[in-house]
């Protein structure tokens, strides 16, 4: 007995097949909207690593990536308010790593300085190696 063709005007197989292919298709699309958690794992390792670049005082001594993590920050929790997780996970990252490059920054900079104290009391003078090895790698360097 097939069940193809309905003589009541019912749905045929092909048209049957059809309906239950755009049926699962539906299904898929309304699940993935439903997995997407709030990324509240991100967020925080964010505001973490602003707080770090906050303490090595980064604001003062890499403002440019200090300033780009803080904008970033907040963008991520606005989108996390609003719902949008995905834009909220993505910003929480980029806004970690430019707070991560702002640490290292600063760090780099508080380091530096030390030596420079260290030198000036030295009653040896630097070589030409590490004056020259205090000089930034590029111009762009010293803007930021």
């Amino acid at each position: 007995m097939s069940r193809n063709c309905d003589s009541n005007g019912g749905i045929g197989g092909g048209e049957k097949h059809l309906f239950y292919s755009a049926a699962f298709a539906v299904l898929i699309i309304f699940a993935g909207c439903s997995t997407t958690k709030p990324p509240t794992d991100s967020l925080a390792r964010a505001e973490l690593g602003a707080r770090a670049a906050d303490e090595a005082k980064a604001a003062e001594l890499a403002p440019v990536d200090y300033k780009n993590a803080r904008d970033k920050l907040a963008k991520a929790k606005a989108a996390m308010a609003a719902e949008r997780y995905e834009e909220a996970r993505r910003l929480a990252e980029s806004a970690q790593v430019d707070a991560e490059l702002a640490l290292a920054k600063a760090e780099t900079e508080i380091l530096r300085r030390a030596v420079d104290q260290v030198w000036k009391k030295s009653e040896v003078p630097p070589t030409q190696a590490e004056l020259e090895s205090r000089n930034p790698l590029s111009q762009g360097a010293e803007k930021e």
